[in-house]
């Protein structure tokens, strides 16, 4: 059971990251059993205007993947590819990463990642 009270805060990160490159990264829950786990949707959305919705999404169908399970720890990893940010602009976005179940959405990280522009193409 995901709980709310466990994630009263969400994570305040900025990212930078060069545009059209691979973003990847990990990150760990505990407190869900390995079923939960398993059903959890897990979403990293980035946008540069909240009322128009995601520009670049993925999830657990399609770039989050549930890497391990421990004692307890789920180590889940992220991975936005190159061709997610190559066509965007050069600038800043907001982005949030959310975990949702069949009654709770919970946003775990959140903040400005920042598109920077590459030396070589």
């Amino acid at each position: 059971m995901v709980n709310k009270q466990d994630y009263l805060n969400s994570i305040n990160q900025n990212i930078d990251m060069v545009r059209g490159d691979t973003l990847d990264f990990n990150f760990q829950l505990q407190g869900l059993t390995e079923e939960e786990c398993e059903t959890l949707k897990v979403t990293f959305a980035i946008t540069d205007n909240y009322a128009l919705g995601a520009q670049v999404e993925v999830d657990t169908a399609s770039g989050i993947t549930l890497e391990e399970y421990t004692d307890g720890v789920a180590l889940f990893n992220v991975r936005l590819s190159p061709d997610a940010t190559k066509n965007m602009d050069v600038a800043r976005y907001f982005y949030d990463l959310q975990i949702k179940n069949d009654t709770d959405v919970i946003t775990l990280m959140r903040g400005i990642l920042t598109l920077l522009p590459e030396v070589a193409g």
